[in-house]
């Protein structure tokens, strides 16, 4: 599976994991490790989209001055 796709996957599961923590959370519930899960889920799927953008832009065949022409 490609970096990106994996980077938008664990991005939508913490996306959707961080507001079910805060709602078990608030309620009487175990929110707190679930809370803690999304947010590590979601910091990890925005770093690796974020390398792997980087990686696209970065590297030996991409010439920065083409695009300005």
């Amino acid at each position: 599976m490609p970096a990106p796709r994996i980077g938008t996957l664990l991005t939508i599961t913490g996306a959707l994991l961080t507001p079910t923590g805060a709602a078990l959370y608030v309620l009487p519930g175990p929110g707190l490790p679930l809370l803690v899960l999304g947010l590590v889920t979601l910091t990890a799927g925005l770093a690796t989209l974020t390398a792997t953008r980087r990686d696209k832009t970065s590297g030996p065949h991409h010439d920065r001055n083409r695009d300005l022409t």
